[in-house]
Formats: C-alpha cells, sequence, structure tokens
C-alpha cells in the first residue's frame, strides 16, 4: 500500500504523535512527582498513594482493546485527535480536584480518555510509513516516554516547586490542546488514502487474534516488563527524598539524566531493528530483560547516589532492548489489518502489569514499616519472568495467520 504521504507530511505527522507522547507521558511522571504534596494536602498514606498512582493504568488498560478495533476499522486519525483532547480535558480537572475520592474518579477518567491513543498511533505509523522505515518510526514515538518523563521530572518538579501541583496540571492541559490540533491538520495528508485502506480491511473477529502465539507471548513479556518499569518510574522520586534526603526539586532533576540517555537509546535500538534486528529480536528481549534486573539489584544494594544514577541509565537501556522490540514486532510480523488490535492487546497486557506495580509496592512499602526491600523485590521477579517468557520467543512461522497480499482483499 502507498501511503499518500509525501516527506514532509510524514515529517509533520511524526512531529505531532511524537509531542503528543511526550505530553502524555510528562502527565505520568508529574503524577509520580506531585503524588508528594497531594500527599501532604489529602494526607494520604503509602497505600492510598499506590491507589491514585494505579488507577489511572486500570481505566487505561480497558481502552486498549477498544482503541485498536477502532483504530484498524476506522482509520487512527479520529481516534488520536479525540484521545487527546479527552485527556487534555481530564489533565485539567485534576487540578480541580477536592480529595482523595474526587483525585481517583479523575485519574480513572483520565486512563480512559487516553488509553486508545497508544494502539491508534500505531495505526498511523503503518498508514503513514512504509515496512522498511516502521520500526525507527515507532522506536521514535515510544522513546518519548523518556524524553516525557525528563522534562515531567525535571521542569515539572521545579513547577511543582514554585507553582505547586494544580499549576502544573494547567500547563499540560494547554499543551495537550495545541497539540490536538496540530494533529488534526497533519493528518489530513494522504486521508483519501486512508479511508480507502479502511474500507478495504478485512473484518476479523478478534478470535483470529486470539489464535495467534505470537500475540500472547508479546502481551506476556510486555506485561511483566511494564511491571517493572512503571513500578521504578512511580516510586522512584519518594524513593530519593526518603533514602537520599533530597528534596522535590533535586529528585526530579535526578530523574533527568537517566530519561534523557534512555531517550537516545530507544532510537538506537530502532536503528538497529531496522537494519540488523532480523531474526535477532529474541535476544534484543531476553539479554534486555535480565540486565534490566541485574541494574535493579545493583540500584538498590548501593548506599551511593551517583552510582545509583548510574545503574538506573543503564537498567533503562536495558530496559530499550525490550520495550523497542516489543512495539516494532507486531507492524513487522502481523497483517496490516491487525496491527492496532494487536498493539492494544499488548498494551492491555502491560497496563495490567501497570496498574498492578504501584499499588501493590505501596502496600509492601506500608507493610514493611518504609522499606522499599519488598517491593523492588517484586519488580526484580518481574523482569526475570519477562526473559523467560521471552526465551519461547519464536518469530518464524509463530503469527499462526496467513497474511492475504493485498491485491486478494
Amino acid at each position: 500500500m502507498t501511503s499518500g504521504f509525501s516527506r514532509s507530511q510524514k515529517i509533520a505527522c511524526l512531529s505531532g504523535l511524537f509531542l503528543a507522547w511526550a505530553v502524555g507521558y510528562a502527565d505520568r511522571i508529574l503524577m509520580s512527582v506531585a503524588v508528594i504534596p497531594i500527599s501532604r494536602e489529602f494526607s494520604l498514606d503509602a497505600g492510598q498513594a499506590g491507589m491514585l498512582l494505579s488507577v489511572f493504568y486500570v481505566s487505561y488498560a480497558l481502552m486498549q482493546l477498544a482503541g485498536g478495533w477502532l483504530s484498524d476499522r476506522y482509520g487512527s486519525r479520529i481516534v488520536v485527535v479525540c484521545c487527546i483532547v479527552m485527556w487534555s480535558i481530564f489533565t485539567s480537572a485534576t487540578s480541580f480536584a477536592w480529595s482523595f475520592a474526587s483525585l481517583l474518579a479523575i485519574r480513572f477518567m483520565f486512563g480512559l480518555g487516553e488509553g486508545s491513543f497508544s494502539p491508534a498511533s500505531s495505526v498511523t505509523v503503518a498508514e503513514v510509513f512504509p515496512k522498511s522505515e516502521r520500526a525507527r518510526a515507532k522506536s521514535f514515538l515510544i522513546s518519548t516516554v523518556f524524553l516525557g518523563n525528563a522534562a515531567g521530572a525535571g521542569l515539572i518538579g521545579a513547577t511543582v516547586a514554585y507553582l505547586g501541583w494544580r499549576g502544573s496540571f494547567h500547563i499540560l492541559s494547554c499543551l495537550g490542546f495545541a497539540v490536538a490540533l496540530f494533529l488534526w491538520f497533519a493528518l489530513r495528508g494522504g486521508i483519501a488514502s486512508q479511508r480507502e485502506h479502511a474500507a478495504s480491511r478485512p473484518h476479523q473477529p478478534w478470535g483470529s487474534l486470539l489464535r495467534i502465539p505470537m500475540a500472547w507471548k508479546l502481551t506476556a513479556i510486555w506485561s511483566f516488563t511494564s511491571l517493572l518499569y512503571i513500578g521504578v518510574q512511580s516510586w522512584m522520586p519518594s524513593y530519593l527524598m526518603k533514602t537520599y534526603g533530597v528534596d522535590l526539586k533535586q529528585a526530579g532533576l535526578a530523574t533527568m539524566l537517566p530519561n534523557l540517555i534512555a531517550f537516545a537509546g530507544t532510537n538506537i535500538v530502532g536503528l538497529l531493528l531496522d537494519k540488523h534486528g532480523k531474526g535477532r529480536e529474541k535476544t534484543f528481549m531476553v539479554l534486555g530483560a535480565l540486565f534490566s534486573a541485574v541494574f535493579l539489584a545493583l540500584m538498590i544494594t548501593t548506599a551511593s547516589l551517583y552510582l545509583l544514577l548510574a545503574y538506573w541509565t543503564l537498567l533503562l537501556l536495558a530496559f530499550n532492548f525490550v520495550y523497542a522490540t516489543v512495539f516494532a514486532a507486531p507492524l513487522r510480523h502481523f497483517p496490516e489489518h491487525l496491527i492496532g488490535s494487536a498493539t492494544g492487546l499488548m498494551n492491555f497486557g502491560g497496563q495490567l502489569g501497570g496498574s498492578v506495580a504501584p499499588a501493590a509496592m505501596g502496600a509492601l512499602i506500608a507493610a514493611s514499616g518504609g522499606s522499599y526491600l519488598a517491593a523492588f523485590c517484586l519488580l526484580l521477579a518481574s523482569a526475570v519472568t519477562s526473559a523467560i517468557v521471552a526465551l519461547n520467543w519464536r518469530p518464524a512461522g509463530d503469527t499462526g495467520f496467513a497474511i492475504q497480499p493485498a491485491g486478494t482483499r
């Protein structure tokens, strides 16, 4: 399929999606930083704070499946833009929360608004880019998790310190609306081709996807890896403040360097996947998961803040090999009409793992009198499990699905 997008239109689409991902991830790290003053304002214990961090991922996971199906069926433009508008509304609403219950409700609605964005953006990549460019394009987009986290932890850490947590959510809301407007116009390029392609897609039932072994393996790998990553990101600011005695602004700044380096690392992995990754996905995922476990173990056993930051950076670089490989796989191995649904299924599993991590860690921290050891051991077990599942990766012939030639649809 020819995308109908010129080079300049591809750049505009990729730039708009990049900004959207960055703003979305900045909100998550903002919540991880802001949960400290929020806990003081509403008198929350560690268990309640963990629930507040987790509730977003519960509703976010629920919307993954719907978003993937909608994007596969109708094209991605309307789904992508509506998601950004909805999450911007609830980002702003967060700043008006008046109680713990209201925060839980708003963050749940926020997850519903954003949940369809990730699978829809994968469909956008498939609509705009040829297969030979998709791993790099997707890796560039998902690398914004680290750029968003760096901006959220550094810049937003400063705004929370000086303007309060409510003002920080207002700023992100305005950015979200601006990005939605930009993408609405950027994705108009090639729109006729998108509509034609959407109309020609086979109407495959969910059962056909669920019979593909590779889909379940990717879902399991991403679920356990997400538990590790989201657990670390959610509790690291609090860990730095309580264990090393840094203040809120310093905790935000300390988070910037590992995430900025990881941002570059994800794009390098994407390039490697496009150039040399064929047949090496299993190696990327197994070693990435195992080294993530090794560096997490080193993080929680060092007494030096500088070594902790170094190990954290290496953990994120190792995580990149799992992260980029998992999300490039549907773009390379699945029929085009199942890309959104497959990505939605993977993200559903990933966000279930992500929803467990903050709350489970909060409960373990509260039960152990403030110690983080048991909570981090949960993350270690998750990383090792991810590596074990990845050992069973079989790319060749593992889709269990006969891909029809484009002309036969």
